[in-house]
């Protein structure tokens, strides 16, 4: 171990990584996947290790920073990179055609992205030799009280520094967006319908649909299911009870299926258009749907817009239930919030793991990668939750429905002093959406109130409010939800 030099001299901890720490004493030692004794420093989940490899990432190496205390000035120091007492690391660069990034680990168990300093990331592919400089914090955390499951990394108290590298194709370069997203979605959330009965409502590999299953969903009203980013149906449903699950089956005579699609790499409207590419020709289909987050744009498309989509007449939808749903956008589907969206999606996994871990730090990675080398333009089924952005305001202007809309949401506050609250706030505010209420990733009245839109406002929500305790992908266990679906669903 090196003993760091609170005076902010740089300090070699070895493997080539130097540590300047101005007001921050300790020690610091770095491990790489070769020693052995990297997972058990960082106490690594099953889940994090896969997602990497799913991603064609690799762990260079990890420092970890321990025994550690702020000495002189005012202390405290700040919750986010960027001022005069953070601390540099000097990392090895990986050479030509590679990306890096840095994760860095706070004692409460947060995380987020940092990504080399004072390097345009277009550059850092083609830097070669020499060393990357990452900021991160100076602030030690507390950690009392962090205890339960962790979704990506289980140690607690000290500071993670964690660098990745990825190789990039040169096609990569210089693309408009999406490289590294539509290569994994391709790969890895392949388009179906699939099947959801309570028996594999919460398994991947729940089976597709055969061209038989299309007239015994046409012989009455079925049942629809349409996840949000980064996830798949088993993923973004998976917190709904069994019971629940299985009233639903039987009210709609087994007539339920959900539909797996891109959420990063294409639009709504496209997501839509595959969809009306798999029905047979003679065939309509009578639905209520499901839906959660960017889902709820999907879904609304098939309402909205079906004739521009090739749906017209052909899908029926009576009810929609929208829960989280960014109809009026969310300011985290915007370029320069990517960090923050990256850290919001990678902290609830970490501090949150309701669902699956993989499946939405998947995306998550790919979406890392594209920021390290400044390929993020495009994103644009991302990009489709913009307030601002070209698509969700067209959309809002000219869709018009017959669907009756139902509509959930929710206000979350962190439990003061904890790490989600750490990371999402400055002081009281939240880092995004300053005081409007939110779920941590939508803003709460902007999934049943969108301005000027024909089909809105959405009447009588059901809105929980912070006693509730629920965040944006917690939202299904809650038994008034289930009650509701009794009446919104009824089959």
């Amino acid at each position: 171990m090196a003993e760091l030099n609170a005076q902010g001299l740089l300090v070699d901890v070895g493997s080539g990584v130097r540590i300047s720490s101005p007001g921050l004493q300790g020690q610091a030692q770095v491990y790489l996947p070769s020693s052995g004794g990297m997972r058990g420093a960082e106490d690594t989940t099953s889940a994090f290790l896969e997602s990497i490899e799913n991603n064609e990432m690799q762990q260079q190496l990890t420092v970890v920073i321990d025994r550690h205390n702020e000495v002189g000035g005012s202390g405290g120091g700040s919750r986010a990179a960027g001022d005069e007492n953070d601390i540099k690391v000097q990392v090895p660069a990986p050479g030509d055609g590679w990306g890096q990034v840095l994760l860095y680990t706070a004692e409460d168990g947060s995380l987020s992205w940092h990504f080399p300093d004072g390097v345009r990331p277009e550059d850092v592919p083609s830097r070669g030799s020499g060393t990357f400089t990452y900021r991160v914090p100076r602030a030690v955390m507390s950690a009392q009280g962090e205890t339960g499951q962790r979704g990506l990394t289980g140690a607690i108290g000290k500071k993670l520094l964690k660098a990745l590298i990825f190789k990039v194709a040169e096609k990569a370069l210089g693309q408009a967006g999406n490289f590294f997203a539509q290569k994994l979605e391709e790969k890895y959330r392949p388009y179906r319908l699939r099947s959801f009965t309570p028996d594999n409502y919460q398994d991947a590999d729940g089976a597709s649909l055969e061209p038989a299953d299309w007239l015994r969903l046409s012989q009455g009203r079925a049942l629809l299911f349409v996840h949000g980013t980064a996830s798949r149906a088993h993923a973004g449903f998976c917190g709904i009870p069994q019971q629940t699950m299985q009233e639903l089956h039987a009210r709609y005579d087994g007539r339920v299926f959900a539909f797996d699609h891109h959420t990063i790499s294409a639009t709504p409207d496209e997501n839509v258009t595959w969809l009306a590419k798999q029905l047979p020709d003679d065939l309509t289909l009578n639905l209520d749907v499901v839906s959660h987050s960017r889902g709820g744009l999907v879904s609304r498309v098939l309402t909205e817009q079906a004739a521009r989509t090739g749906l017209d007449g052909r899908i029926k939808v009576r009810n929609l239930v929208m829960a989280a749903s960014p109809n009026a956008g969310t300011a985290l589907a915007d370029i320069d919030r990517l960090d923050q969206f990256l850290n919001r999606m990678t902290s609830l996994l970490q501090l949150v793991p309701d669902n699956p871990v993989t499946d939405v730090l998947d995306i998550v990675l790919a979406i890392v990668k594209q920021v390290a080398i400044g390929v993020v333009q495009g994103l644009d089924g991302l990009m489709a939750m913009n307030p601002q952005g070209d698509y969700l305001v067209k959309f809002n202007q000219t869709g018009v429905g017959a669907a009756k809309y139902f509509a959930v949401a929710s206000n979350f506050d962190p439990p003061p002093g904890s790490a989600l609250h750490h990371l999402v706030t400055d002081g009281a505010a939240d880092l995004v959406f300053g005081g409007t209420p939110n779920d941590l990733i939508v803003p709460t009245a902007g999934v049943y109130t969108v301005p000027n839109a024909k089909c809105f406002p959405v009447g009588e929500p059901l809105v929980f409010n912070t006693d509730a305790h629920i965040n944006h992908f917690s939202y299904w266990s809650n038994p008034q939800l289930a009650s509701a679906f009794s009446q919104w669903l009824p089959g």
